[in-house]
């Protein structure tokens, strides 16, 4: 049970017709998902464990292109 003043059905929607886009750079692969004009940085996937410490590939982070 939730206590909130906030409807079930805005915390537990799903946004419609996620589009997700996949690149490989280097030797890993970054996921995205689009939102508006960017895409938004949502997995990184390596064998590399220093991919995961590069600013640049930090989950959330807005790309113009991936």
């Amino acid at each position: 049970m939730l206590y909130t003043i906030i409807d079930e059905n805005e915390i537990f929607t799903q946004p419609k017709n996620i589009s997700y886009f996949y690149k490989r750079v280097d030797n890993c692969i970054l996921e995205g998902v689009k939102y508006d004009k960017s895409i938004m940085l949502n997995r990184v996937i390596s064998t590399d464990l220093r991919d995961y410490l590069k600013p640049e590939y930090r989950l959330g982070a807005r790309m113009k292109d991936l």
